[in-house]
């Protein structure tokens, strides 16, 4: 088990929270994915690789990443509203954030039940794993709070890369879907705005 004591990430939120606001989100692949599509335009990234296999999905960007802090402060923060925080406009390409209730981190959970986290800012890579089980059990017995487990990082040098796998459902075919969908819900890709998936 996790303690305060050995590990530098924490999320704090209610099990309702978790249940209502998380896991029951979304029920299919795209529009899971499009949440995390959208954490990568906010952070400025130009370029998303998507890889989809079997048994994993691979969401890699070049945006900004982020630092532990930060992870502590904004991803991990349920309901982070970046907007009221001041950070309505992204500070390199000027992009008006997409990202509205701080709970899109989430939706991940209600198609996988592990999710990895590499993200490289001011020379190092910050990498945690949060398994959905572990937080449903964490929350309960730790009083709402939660602490990610720190792992072996990925060997990248720029943006954030989010290894989602331990799929709910077969994402098979998942492809072809997902490009349509894409299409339709970010008018914002291609060269014109600088920002290709």
């Amino acid at each position: 088990m996790n303690s305060k004591n050995n590990t530098k990430f924490h999320m704090t939120m209610s099990l309702n929270v978790l249940n209502h606001l998380g896991m029951n989100l979304y029920s299919n692949v795209p529009s899971v994915l499009s949440e995390a599509i959208a954490n990568s335009y906010d952070s400025d990234a130009t370029e998303v690789d998507i890889t989809i296999t079997n048994d994993k999905v691979i969401i890699k960007d070049n945006g900004c990443g982020m630092t532990d802090k930060e992870i502590n402060s904004k991803y991990l923060h349920v309901g982070y509203q970046r907007r009221k925080m001041g950070e309505a406009v992204t500070p390199i390409h000027n992009r008006l954030v997409m990202g509205r209730k701080g709970i899109g981190k989430l939706s991940l959970f209600s198609i996988a039940n592990t999710i990895e986290l590499h993200s490289f800012k001011e020379g190092k890579i910050n990498s945690l794993k949060m398994t959905k089980d572990e937080i449903k059990r964490q929350i309960t017995s730790n009083h709402g709070t939660y602490y990610p487990e720190e792992i072996e990082s990925l060997s990248i040098k720029k943006g954030t890369t989010i290894i989602i796998y331990e799929f709910k459902k077969n994402i098979n075919g998942t492809n072809s879907f997902l490009k349509r969908r894409l299409a339709r819900r970010f008018s914002v890709i291609g060269k014109k705005y600088n920002f290709i998936v």
